[in-house]
């Protein structure tokens, strides 16, 4: 579980540089990074919640 969150606030992480990237360069390339790495942190969120979510059903 906590491996999970810690991989979420690396992509949090992830998506700030990225955007920080843009914001200097104005290289696309930098919004396709922020994009993925958004996609990779909500279903990272997502796996966290129904974790929390059977846990509390099943336990």
């Amino acid at each position: 579980m906590l491996a999970l969150r810690i991989l979420a606030a690396a992509c949090a992480i992830a998506v700030i540089f990225a955007l920080l990237g843009y914001a200097l360069s104005r290289d696309p390339r930098w919004l396709r990074l922020a994009g993925y790495a958004f996609k990779g942190g909500v279903a990272l969120a997502a796996t966290i919640g129904l974790l929390m979510l059977m846990r509390r059903l099943l336990g």
